[in-house]
Order: structure tokens, then C-alpha cells, then sequence
């Protein structure tokens, strides 16, 4: 792509036209992500705008004009104004000493590109353009990845948001040797990016590139060498095609995606080991609770992969002691059958829509009444035989109360 090219493609937006007339109080810049997918043809809801005057009176401006509000992140020196309104956010900063001294600190080169608002020029003083043209991910300067280690996952976050990218062997290296700083940074920052990645349409290829040079080894040390990348990669790869989607799998892989991070403690693909899993995770930072659900419901999604349209009993009585889970379970299900080249994707449909119909059926027997046919005293036991009639019934193996009564009674005897 050209100067001039890139110069039309940004001049036909009438939005960036509409910011550029909100607020005079400064030169306006977009730049960033938002500036670099634009130049790839995607479009984009959120935009990064740097300000050479007040950030903050031009946030207030944005937002007063777009109907929004604005609010800081971070903390000063090094505040961001974020602008939230109906047609998605605004980023606002400030230049510091002087806009050259802003694009050396930029992480790639295609994300140090700026656009001067309305009509230009395009700045470009690291070779950001001929970066994107060739589809390279290229690091401006290695002391910016020092500065923040989060630059280095973003660089494999990138390859998985935008396939047509390709790091440079040289920007590999960099990205390896600073990956150690990546376990000082804050969790919460780490973990939005690999949400982030394992939704991404190329992270097959990102999870094996950040396993190869260390990345992962950096923020969970259980993937130190770690042999079955290639098999975790290509279970991610059916996930984020999962995410992609819209309905009850997408959902499910959405809540089950951050499970594939835990493999190597877990045992995969071997043998899942749930507690392990769930110890990973909330190790590499995510919260515990999400973590229990992640592990859980990919521990449920292994079981449900061994026998997904080949047992009907069995899988139903998985689908039963999955319950709310099971939609993550499945999509765990799926993406592992797939990983390994078979299709589950109609026997894993057509077993939701089972279980929604076998759920709205009331118990054969209410739970008193199993409690005292098998004289069990209040707690646990209670609930466990409950749930395992509801498994019995879900299998075939009874179909009425008189049935579920004759099934418990020899259970007693």
C-alpha cells in the first residue's frame, strides 16, 4: 500500500471527518490499532487518538459531541481518556515532549503509524507502511518491550487477531528474550490478552509461536518444553471457530477457551486431571471462580469427547451431571474431537436439544422421598442420590417413579 492509497482510504471516512470539527484545541492524531486496521480494509468501532493539546478537555468534547462520557485509565503521567458511546470508544492521550519522540516509543511499527485529522498527512517515520504492505510485524525498538512486557504477548495477540501478519525472525527474537518481564506484569492485563488471543481466528498458529520462544513458559512455567503444543493449538484453533459463531457453542467456548491455557499441568492430552487445571489458571491469574468453571467444564468436555454419538445412554447422563455447564462442555467436546479430525458438531446439537426438553421434565421422585427409601440423614449423600437417579433416568434405565422406587429399594437391600 502507498502513501496516497492509505491517504484515500482514510479521507473517504466521514466519522474521522466529523472528529476532526468537535474540537479545536490541538492537532488531532489517529494512530494505533485503530489506525492500522483501517489501513488493512477492517472496520473499526474503537479508535486511539492522540491530541497535542489538553487530553482530557478533549475528551469531555468527544464525548458531550458523540453522546457519551468519558472517564481515566491509568495513572499520571501516563493517563488515557476513554470515550464510551453508542458507536463504540474513543482513546484519548497526549503527546508528550514531541510526536516523533511518541512513535520511537510505540510497540510495532504498524501500530506507530499516525494521521493527522481531517486531511493528513500520514506520518510514518519507522517504515510502518511498508510493514503492513508485506504483512510484517516488525518492533520498533527492543527497550520499548522492556519498558512494558505486555508488548510481547500483544505481539502474539497480533498474530492471532490478524492472520495475514507474520512476525520477523528478528522481532521473534526480541519478543523471547524479553518474555521473562512478562511475570511482573499485572495478571488482570495479561489474562485480557490471552482472552483476547484464544478468540482470535489465527490462534493456532499464535499459541504455537508463543510456545516456541517462550511466552507461555513465561506466564504459566508448567509449559516449559511442553511436548503436545501442536495438539493444545489446533483444540484453541476449533474454539475461536466456535467463538466465532453465534449460539449455544459460542457461548460455551467463550467460557471453556481459557482451559486450554492449563493443559500441560492438566495432563493433556493424555489424561485431564480438573483440579490441576483449575490451579493453573488461577496461578496465571484468572480469578478463581472462572478458573473452577474453565477446568470444570473442559473436564466434563473430555468425558462428552469419549462418547459424543457413539453412547447415547452415557451421554446423556453427562449431559445431566453437566447441567449449566453443559454448553461449555460440549464446546470443549467439539473442539477436541475436531483437534483430533472428527466431526462432533450434529450428535453435540442434537444432545442440547435433548437436554433442554429432558430439564423441563419434573423428577421421578422428589428428593424427600429418595432420601428416605434409601434412609439417608440430611447432607451430601442426599444430593449425590438425587442426582444420580437423574442420571439413571437420563440413561434409560428407568422411566417411571415406581421404576426410580424399585431401582433404589435393591440399591438398599
Amino acid at each position: 500500500m502507498t502513501g496516497p492509497e492509505a491517504a484515500r482510504r482514510l479521507l473517504a471516512s466521514s466519522r474521522l471527518r466529523r472528529l476532526a470539527t468537535i474540537w479545536d484545541g490541538g492537532q488531532i492524531f489517529l494512530t494505533g490499532g485503530a489506525l492500522r486496521d483501517r489501513l488493512l480494509g477492517f472496520p473499526t468501532h474503537d479508535l486511539d487518538l492522540a491530541v497535542t493539546g489538553d487530553p482530557q478537555a478533549a475528551a469531555r468534547a468527544f464525548a458531550a459531541a458523540l453522546g457519551g462520557h468519558s472517564f481515566p485509565l491509568g495513572r499520571a503521567p501516563l493517563v488515557t481518556w476513554r470515550v464510551t458511546g453508542a458507536h463504540g470508544s474513543v482513546d484519548v492521550w497526549g503527546i508528550g515532549e514531541s510526536l516523533e519522540r511518541d512513535i520511537f516509543r510505540r510497540d510495532f511499527t504498524v501500530n506507530a503509524l499516525f494521521w493527522r485529522l481531517p486531511r493528513g498527512p500520514l506520518l510514518d517515520l519507522v517504515g510502518g507502511l511498508a510493514d503492513l504492505a508485506a504483512g510484517c510485524i516488525r518492533v520498533v525498538r527492543h527497550e520499548n518491550l522492556l519498558h512494558d512486557p505486555l508488548r510481547v504477548l500483544r505481539g502474539v495477540r497480533l498474530l492471532a487477531t490478524h492472520p495475514r501478519l507474520r512476525l520477523t525472525h528478528e522481532s521473534e527474537q526480541q519478543l523471547g528474550s524479553a518474555a521473562p518481564g512478562l511475570q511482573a506484569v499485572a495478571r488482570e492485563r495479561v489474562c485480557e490478552e490471552l482472552r483476547i488471543l484464544l478468540a482470535g481466528p489465527g490462534v493456532e498458529r499464535a499459541l504455537l509461536v508463543a510456545a516456541r520462544i517462550g511466552i507461555l513458559a513465561a506466564i504459566l512455567p508448567t509449559w516449559d518444553g511442553y511436548t503436545h503444543a501442536g495438539t493444545v493449538a489446533r483444540l484453541a484453533a476449533g474454539l475461536a471457530g466456535a467463538q466465532a459463531g453465534t449460539g449455544a457453542l459460542a457461548r460455551g467456548a467463550r467460557e471453556v477457551a481459557p482451559a486450554v491455557l492449563a493443559s500441560p499441568a492438566a495432563g493433556f492430552p493424555e489424561r485431564w486431571e480438573q483440579t490441576a487445571a483449575s490451579a493453573a489458571l488461577a496461578k496465571g491469574g484468572w480469578p478463581p471462580r472462572a478458573a473452577q468453571h474453565a477446568a470444570g467444564a473442559a473436564s466434563l468436555g473430555e468425558g462428552l469427547a469419549a462418547v459424543l454419538g457413539r453412547d447415547t445412554g452415557e451421554e446423556r447422563a453427562l449431559a445431566v451431571r453437566a447441567g449449566e455447564q453443559l454448553e461449555a462442555a460440549l464446546a470443549w467436546a467439539v473442539a477436541r474431537r475436531g483437534a483430533a479430525g472428527s466431526e462432533a458438531g450434529a450428535p453435540a446439537t442434537r444432545l442440547l436439544r435433548w437436554w433442554r426438553g429432558f430439564a423441563a421434565v419434573p423428577p421421578l421422585l422428589p428428593g424427600d422421598e429418595i432420601a428416605d427409601l434409601l434412609r439417608l440423614p440430611p447432607g451430601p449423600a442426599r444430593s449425590e442420590a438425587v442426582q444420580a437417579l437423574r442420571e439413571a433416568h437420563a440413561r434409560g434405565e428407568v422411566r417411571t417413579p415406581a421404576q426410580a422406587r424399585r431401582l433404589l429399594l435393591r440399591a438398599v437391600r
